[in-house]
């Protein structure tokens, strides 16, 4: 028996369990303005879609309101990781960070079904 889900994340239970549900995540650019000694604004815009296959391989596109980790890195330091709510289309974020940023993403630790997920990170342009 499945444990009910919080309203927020009823969604996920179900693409998880119940359907076949991709996604095409894309970091559209990611520029980065230092605040002070050790912070950083990164404003960071990503491309989001979300799809559903039925049983025989044909796709639909269907709303997308997800929680979908966005995070900063510094090398191999992970400097934000957190769920933002994201809707189909572009989206933009203005995050701070303590450090110098090199790589900001959408779901960079691909934990979700994308057909290219090489491309949802991209590198930090320093302004």
């Amino acid at each position: 028996m499945r444990r009910a889900a919080p309203p927020e994340l009823a969604y996920l239970i179900d693409d998880l369990f119940d359907r076949i549900v991709l996604f095409e995540n894309r970091a559209m650019s990611a520029t980065a303005r230092k605040l002070d000694d050790k912070r950083y604004e990164v404003t960071l815009r990503v491309r989001a879609k979300k799809l559903r296959a039925d049983d025989l391989g044909a796709e639909t596109e269907v709303t997308l309101d997800d929680l979908i980790d966005i995070g900063v890195m510094s090398g191999d330091t992970t400097l934000y990781l957190a769920k933002h709510r994201l809707k189909a289309g572009d989206n933009e974020l203005k995050l701070v960070v303590e450090g110098r940023p090199t790589r900001a993403g959408i779901d960079p630790l691909n934990k979700l079904i994308d057909r290219t997920p090489a491309d949802n990170t991209t590198s930090v342009e320093l302004d």
